[in-house]
């Protein structure tokens, strides 16, 4: 999570153990010649004035998209090439694109810090600084920041500016931001959860429909709880959510929605003894992946279906529906059949081809 002094910890480990930091950010460098224009002379040359040097490339989940696959393969292997420690920071490691660099690398889990510990670094800040500050200034910024002591110190620096006592009052300059979490944080808050309000709470910062987030929490209920009589009560809470869905879209009562989402969220929270302690890698839905896999097929097929619209005086619906289900069945049974009907279909050689060979790898 942002703020919680990853890039700070980097810092304190090097000035104790007198090594230099060579700091960059992964998202000003986005191809393979970029990282070896910066890195290479940093991952082999020697410091002058100190005894070793620590790499830190910060916000490596910065890097986004096919024009960093080159960037992020250099890193990898620059990796085995450095002879001084190289330290990654992430707000979300669990991303797919990094697998391989999970692969490689230890990985250290900061925590969000306590609201108890943000509110007595403000209150350290605020004497060191001299700050004529109200005291519940301090815990509603700590509050707010949700663990994020970087934008808590940001906020009172604001606060600080206006160069008089501050009151609470003066908390309205700042507004009140919510922050998005990532679904894998959400899980996290969630299992860990022991009260039905810590358990609904974090995925009200998700930005996902909760029948979205239905099928994250069933994949992950097996991962979370090890005991049986847990995993059943998690399930038979999930059942007794989706049910209650039904009924709510049955009769399009969409105010009961809150009940659908307490049950399902509190309800397997609350399923187990008492709180793991492990830490859990949680996973994307099975079928979430799967789709991603046939994603290629799926945009060609609905490109093919834009083509065939005019032709065939059908919506693209109807003709993935009926003409491609009948030309998928065609295709895995009677080969030759199925050239025969995608040419009545008007489709392109280059298309029944692509066609014919996508689907016997599915």
């Amino acid at each position: 999570p942002p703020g919680v002094g990853k890039t700070s910890s980097v810092y304190a480990i090097a000035r104790e153990m007198n090594y230099e930091v060579v700091e960059m950010n992964a998202s000003d460098v986005r191809s393979a010649r970029k990282v070896h224009q910066i890195l290479d002379e940093a991952i082999k040359g020697k410091p002058f004035f100190h005894k070793g040097r620590i790499i830190l490339i910060d916000e490596v989940d910065g890097m986004s998209g096919k024009e960093d696959r080159g960037g992020l393969g250099a890193l990898i292997n620059i990796v085995g090439e450095s002879r001084w420690p190289i330290i990654f920071t992430a707000n979300d490691p669990w991303d797919p694109k990094f697998k391989r660099l999970r692969d490689i690398c230890e990985l250290v889990e900061f925590k969000k810090l306590s609201t108890l510990d943000i509110y007595k670094a403000l209150k350290r800040i605020a004497i060191s600084e001299k700050l004529d500050v109200d005291d519940n200034v301090l815990r509603i910024l700590a509050e707010r920041s949700q663990g994020d002591l970087r934008s808590a110190i940001n906020d009172l620096q604001t606060l600080a500016n206006l160069g008089r006592k501050i009151t609470i009052k003066d908390l309205d300059i700042l507004g009140y931001r919510e922050r998005e979490i990532t679904i894998f944080q959400a899980l996290g808050q969630m299992f860990k959860a022991s009260t039905i309000t810590s358990a609904t709470i974090p995925f009200s910062n998700v930005d996902m429909d909760p029948k979205e987030i239905e099928p994250w929490i069933e994949e992950n209920i097996s991962n979370e709880y090890e005991k049986i009589d847990e995993i059943f009560k998690a399930y038979d809470w999930m059942s007794k959510a989706d049910v209650f869905y039904s009924r709510i879209f049955r009769r399009q009562y969409w105010g009961l929605l809150k009940y659908y989402t307490t049950l399902m969220y509190a309800g397997v929270a609350l399923a187990k003894k008492e709180r793991y302690k492990k830490f859990t890698r949680y996973k994307m839905p099975e079928y979430i992946r799967k789709l991603s896999m046939t994603k290629d097929l799926r945009e060609h097929m609905e490109k093919i279906a834009m083509d065939l619209k005019p032709k065939l005086h059908a919506s693209t619906k109807r003709i993935r529906e009926i003409y491609f289900n009948t030309l998928i069945y065609l295709f895995r049974k009677k080969p030759e059949l199925a050239k025969k009907y995608a040419e009545i279909l008007g489709l392109k050689q280059s298309e029944i081809t692509y066609l014919s060979e996508a689907l016997k790898r599915l």
